[in-house]
């Protein structure tokens, strides 16, 4: 049975082999993500190399 992760276009993710944050631009059906490195540059890869980053809650 496959992880539901949580990819949503706008978030942030990181790269399970990496440690490297990158922004979701595209979420696919197919079981792959477009994501953009802050280095520059646009890739596709697996969602099962992905990992969802949570967020700190942002305290006033």
């Amino acid at each position: 049975m496959m992880e539901i992760k949580h990819l949503q276009k706008g978030s942030q993710a990181k790269i399970a082999s990496t440690g490297q944050i990158v922004e979701v631009k595209r979420v696919s059906d197919h079981g792959f993500s477009v994501v953009r490195f802050q280095t520059g540059g646009d890739y596709m890869i697996l969602n099962d190399r992905l990992e969802t980053v949570q967020q700190p809650e942002v305290r006033h």
